[in-house]
């Protein structure tokens, strides 16, 4: 079972980077090519609540691929007439994300930003329920042949996010490999407000947990499996922001190839962060990913 993760981040050198991250951007918009399915076979399974997709906004397209690669070993794969440069991420030869060119403010030139799509089974009920919730539709809803239909949202809070209904289906709960993005957190002023937020969307089950000096965690679940967590944001902090976390097989080893890359470690490993299993960066542009060392077995089941 994944109960990802203790999260008491005592620095807050994370407020600078991730809840503004957006901001650099003149428009963030996801691209619209011909993407391939989202999972090899059809099967149609939909799994709501789950985030399926990420992709990563940069202004520096082939300088991100270089520093991924040495990071993780990803390897990408440019689509064909794609305006944006829209490229694929592979991971064992599996597409787990994309990134794409996106133009930057004229007065901060250079960014990235993480985005990750939630599953979600009717966009339009979607699109309803962020409007009467509080949020923003920051991109209306867009089909793109043979992925399906998304839109991206910023919540009450700010933070941006997308939805996906997939043509395919959903990847399934399969066991996570090293490399592949493992977990998703929600960072916000008021977890308890913000998890209702996303339950009247997604439909998600909320489960509190009780951490350690008597910070409060909220996990969130859909058809029995732990999907993403809510904790409160830095007091510092400027903007709530989701962070995507990817498996790693050794936390300190994945920081050394981070910093060698030109990344910049932003929370480093503590005994009381998952026993020293967990860290966030940021790659050279100022995108900002956590990493977990996670040895059981990933299914994500509850």
């Amino acid at each position: 079972m994944l109960t990802m993760p203790d999260h008491r981040l005592k620095t807050n050198v994370i407020a600078g980077m991730l809840f503004s991250a957006f901001l650099v951007f003149s428009q963030v918009s996801l691209p619209a090519p011909v993407l391939p399915p989202l999972t090899e076979l059809k099967t149609g399974e939909q799994l709501t609540g789950k985030f399926v997709w990420f992709d990563l906004a940069t202004t520096e397209l082939e300088k991100q691929q270089a520093f991924y690669g040495g990071v993780f070993g990803w390897k990408f794969r440019a689509l064909e007439n794609a305006e944006d440069q829209y490229t694929l991420i592979l991971n064992n030869d599996r597409n787990v994300a994309g990134m794409f060119l996106a133009k930057p403010r004229e007065d901060i030139p250079a960014g990235a930003l993480w985005i990750g799509l939630m599953s979600i089974n009717d966009p339009v009920k979607a699109v309803s329920a962020v409007e009467q919730g509080g949020g923003v539709v920051h991109t209306q809803l867009m089909t793109v042949a043979q992925r399906g239909t998304y839109a991206l949202f910023r919540d009450p809070d700010g933070a941006l996010f997308g939805v996906l209904k997939s043509d395919s289906g959903d990847p399934p709960d399969n066991a996570t490999a090293i490399g592949d993005f493992l977990w998703v957190d929600l960072f916000a002023d008021q977890p308890e407000k913000a998890a209702g937020f996303y339950q009247r969307l997604a439909g998600y089950e909320l489960k509190k947990n009780e951490e350690k000096a008597g910070v409060e965690r909220i996990i969130l679940s859909s058809q029995g499996h732990s999907r993403a967590g809510v904790v409160p944001l830095p007091k510092d902090a400027n903007r709530a922001g989701w962070l995507p976390y990817v498996r790693v097989g050794d936390v300190n080893a994945t920081l050394t190839k981070v910093t060698e890359a030109g990344g910049y470690i932003m929370v480093p490993p503590a005994e009381d962060l998952l026993d020293g299993n967990l860290a966030i960066f940021s790659d050279p542009q100022g995108g900002v990913l956590g990493i977990v060392k996670w040895d059981e077995p990933v299914t994500h089941k509850e």
